[in-house]
């Protein structure tokens, strides 16, 4: 594509090379110098539009701690000095240093006095700056969740396009060499290159400007464009080019406000495939990269969550945000690494969907279920006979549960839960990623904001839960207001691990864990450290991680059983269950929604009784047994807390007919309530003893 470069390509143009140093003088023993002109690490920021015009610095970087006199740095314009400083060596490794080049230096020299008085150059290197340097990005507006429009994890430099949006393009240019007065944007869509958007943007030589410019309506007889934007001089002359892909879409999927629909996401870019024996890169088409069967699940949320089941994460879960990035739990994987295994052992593995699967179980006004089964396989697709079923539970108020049922041989262990933030193609994470992306919220009122980057090698945070539960929000972009939910009550203990950030040529790039095989991408082992992928494929990053630290599971027993592979061995039974939801609730409101999920409220009944099990956390509802045509439930909260948003089983009323539903004497409303013949849920926060009498009545009552 015109006008962009991949990062290898960006880093071998912005990092120049020092040139050899020059001068007949003796050089100081002992520590060597190199002098870079750096015009930015890529992963760094500032990023896209913001780039343009940004002052390059000179880098200088000593082999070993300097010894003796200091070195200075001296900036050049045709031959004159025009400014000089002091070079300061830090004490500890790395040895660099940076500063900031004048905008009409064009060479940079590093000299030092040696022991006789005399000045030693140590380096020297040319300042090249491009006569014409230019980006574009274009963004629609309102914002909408693409999975909304039917897309998912779309490229970050595209341009995504529904119904009722329009779309603007920001330009920003500088021209160095000389004034370009009357220089002009176009913007045109492909398909329509009659149509063309223009502005005037001035450019005095040296200064860098910005144009907003609106752009014509995209299309509608295509679903696919590409998007030209040429900046000419007054003349019409062509100084700079670029070409921006787009996705219209004209139809987006028809959903309900709350439920669980099966559909095929749509994803343009192909999928970056790797050849473990050879290393080569290639690419395969997205459409039919799995069996035609197979399908994508969607369960929508009233609050305007969307928890994504999509083939190219191998079916992982995560929530995809409104601003195309996603907040994901973690799975089942096993990190005891059994004998054999090549590479991690996890379903992400299972590119190919081989042994992972999803089913949409229920789906009603009242509650949503989605089941998703899987093997942790390995790089080559090795089993080892464990099985996993999470099942997730819905209900209208965005609120869910996680629930993971585990069959496996005792010997391996399991890591269950992991804080991975996913971003689309070409999203660099210092550009998107949250600068507090979790938040600890202790059940005794106290909260921890965790920080990052997390300092290299500096672990988790020291911070005494002191026995308390905490709620952990999750933020998947720094411009979401919404964050990912996730508590359970015997989690007694902060994650022990907080991942580190990535280096790259001494600079931090990444604020945590950073990899490019997962999601979509195939054939790549999981890697330690950035790479050119990150512009083909969308990518994880890994927050923090409870490895394995797992909290006391519901229910466990031991059993000889077949495992997957058909043999009859010992095996190991276990369930642990998650309080979830995507949401912009207050603090207060979430620690009271943990509460109630820890513990159900005391219940006195009339024309009814619990049913077996009483409370079932799973799927966070309370089982009762009618023996009257109407019941009466008093609810009294529990641990002082209010309770929010019960959810009842019931068996016994009538499927047929109108619920009526009294609260405190009064008729609650439609809307906050939904009962589906079995399932009730209330949109309610009790406080004190209450009373809900339930009835159902027939046409004609």
């Amino acid at each position: 594509m015109t006008g962009r470069a991949g990062p290898a390509a960006v880093i071998g143009i912005l990092a120049i090379a020092c040139l050899a140093a020059r001068g007949d003088e003796p050089k100081p023993a002992g520590v060597t110098y190199r002098l870079i002109v750096d015009r930015g690490h890529p992963w760094r920021p500032p990023f896209g539009v913001d780039r343009i015009g940004a002052r390059p610095s000179a880098l200088v970087v000593a082999s070993g701690r300097p010894e003796g006199g200091r070195p200075s740095l001296v900036m050049l314009s045709r031959g004159k000095e025009i400014a000089r400083s002091a070079v300061v060596i830090p004490a500890k490794p790395p040895y660099s240093t940076r500063s900031e080049i004048d905008d009409v230096a064009d060479e940079v020299v590093l000299r030092v006095k040696s022991t006789n008085g005399a000045v030693v150059e140590l380096a020297r290197a040319k300042v090249v700056r491009p006569a014409i340097e230019a980006d574009a990005i274009a963004e629609a507006f309102p914002v909408v969740n693409p999975v909304d429009l039917g897309a998912i994890l779309v490229p970050s430099d595209w341009l995504l396009l529904g119904p009722g949006q329009s779309a603007s393009l920001t330009v920003a240019a500088i021209g160095r060499d000389r004034d370009r007065l009357g220089a002009r944007v176009l913007a045109w869509f492909d398909s329509r290159p009659d149509r063309k958007a223009a502005a005037t943007i001035d450019l005095p030589a040296g200064r860098s400007r910005k144009k907003s410019v609106k752009l014509p309506e995209p299309p509608k007889s295509v679903d696919r464009d590409t998007l030209t934007v040429a900046l000419e001089d007054s003349d019409g002359r062509v100084l700079w080019k670029k070409s921006i892909p787009v996705m219209i879409v004209s139809r987006p999927p028809a959903r309900p406000r709350f439920g669980a629909t099966r559909e095929k996401l749509r994803y343009d870019a192909p999928i970056s495939v790797r050849d473990p024996k050879s290393g080569a890169y290639s690419t395969m088409p997205y459409d039919g990269a799995w069996p035609g069967e197979l399908d994508d699940v969607v369960v929508a949320l009233p609050g305007g969550g969307r928890f994504v089941f999509w083939r190219g994460s191998s079916y992982i879960p995560f929530w995809a945000g409104r601003y195309n990035t996603g907040a994901c739990y973690e799975w089942a994987e096993i990190i005891s690494q059994p004998a054999g295994a090549v590479d991690c052992v996890e379903p992400l593995m299972d590119k190919e969907l081989r042994y992972s699967r999803v089913a949409i179980v229920e789906s009603t006004e009242a509650r949503v279920h989605v089941r998703w089964t899987y093997q942790s396989t390995d790089l080559k697709y090795k089993v080892w006979g464990d099985s996993v079923a999470e099942d997730y539970y819905f209900y209208p108020d965005g609120f869910g549960t996680r629930v993971v049922n585990l069959l496996a041989d005792p010997a391996n262990n399991y890591e269950l839960s992991e804080f991975i933030i996913l971003t689309p193609p070409g999203a660099y994470p210092f550009a998107v990623l949250p600068d507090n992306p979790v938040d600890a919220l202790f059940l005794d009122g106290r909260k921890h904001a965790f920080q990052f980057p997390n300092p290299v090698g500096g672990g988790p945070p020291k911070v005494d839960t002191g026995g308390h539960p905490a709620v952990y929000r999750l933020r998947p972009h720094r411009l979401d207001d919404q964050s990912a939910v996730y508590f359970n009550p015997g989690e007694v203990t902060l994650p022990p691990v907080v991942f580190g950030p990535f280096l790259d040529r001494g600079e931090m790039v990444t604020p945590c864990y950073w990899g490019s095989h997962w999601p979509l991408a195939r054939g790549n082992a999981t890697g330690n450290a950035i790479d050119d992928r990150m512009g083909l494929t969308p990518c994880h990053n890994s927050v923090m991680s409870w490895a394995g630290t797992r909290p006391r599971p519901l229910r466990t027993g031991e059993r000889t059983t077949l495992d997957t592979l058909g043999r009859s061995r010992p095996m190991v039974d276990r369930t642990w269950a998650w309080l979830i939801g995507m949401t912009a609730e207050s603090d207060d409101r979430l620690v009271a929604r943990a509460r109630s999920f820890t513990a159900p409220p005391s219940l006195e009944l009339k024309g009814a009784r619990l049913g077996f099990g009483g409370y079932v956390p799973e799927r966070r509802v309370i089982r009762l047994v009618a023996e009257a045509s109407e019941m009466v439930i008093t609810i009294q909260a529990s641990q002082g807390s209010p309770c929010v948003n019960p959810v009842f089983e019931i068996e016994g009323l009538p499927k047929s007919g109108r619920l009526q539903v009294l609260l405190a004497g009064r008729p609650l409303e439609p809307s906050h309530y939904a009962w589906d013949g079995r399932t009730l849920w209330l949109d309610v926060a009790i406080a004190a003893p209450t009373e809900v009498r339930l009835a159902v009545r027939r046409p004609g009552d």
